[in-house]
């Protein structure tokens, strides 16, 4: 799963090959297949363990939106797939297959959360928001926007921009 983890996380569903990610653990394409099915079964797998690794990190975490954020950023810092497999994942979303897939993680992540924090509905659509331009900011190595808050709240339409960037 690491090989996929790393081939799908760089290269996508279309993008990655059986081939490159059996090359990567020395087994065969067909041992590949065996093991995991199709390349989008292995892809949706690599997905799930993403969203797996999301809400195992929420749930031993302080049940704040804040205390969640701050663990989230510290997920896509340890685990530096995590940010561009869900990425992947909404680029993927054209196949039938994976944006129902996604998208039943998705809802279920934005469940988590409410039980988790009680939080109303505008309060984890804002979270959500926040965390995906915190994603794309630490996929690309944004490291002086990836912690700002004002900047992320400004980039959702929340506030107003900070100072430094009107």
């Amino acid at each position: 799963m690491e090989a996929a983890d790393a081939e799908f996380a760089l290269k996508g569903l279309s993008g990655a090959g059986i081939e490159a990610i059996a090359a990567r653990v020395g087994i065969s394409h067909p041992r590949i297949v065996q093991m995991f099915g199709s390349k989008r079964d292995l892809f949706l797998q690599v997905v799930h363990a993403a969203y797996d690794r999301i809400e195992a990190t929420f749930e031993s975490t302080e049940p704040t939106l804040s205390a969640l954020g701050d663990a989230y950023r510290h997920l896509l810092q340890s685990r530096p797939s995590v940010g561009p497999v869900l990425l992947q994942a909404y680029a993927a979303a054209g196949d039938p297959v994976v944006q129902e897939s996604v998208r039943t993680r998705q809802l279920a992540l934005q469940q988590t959360i409410t039980r988790l924090t009680g939080a109303d509905p505008m309060q984890v659509r804002s979270f959500l928001a926040t965390g995906l331009v915190l994603t794309v900011s630490t996929v690309l190595d944004l490291p002086e926007r990836r912690a700002d808050t004002q900047w992320c709240a400004w980039i959702i339409g929340l506030t107003d921009p900070p100072a430094d960037t009107r």
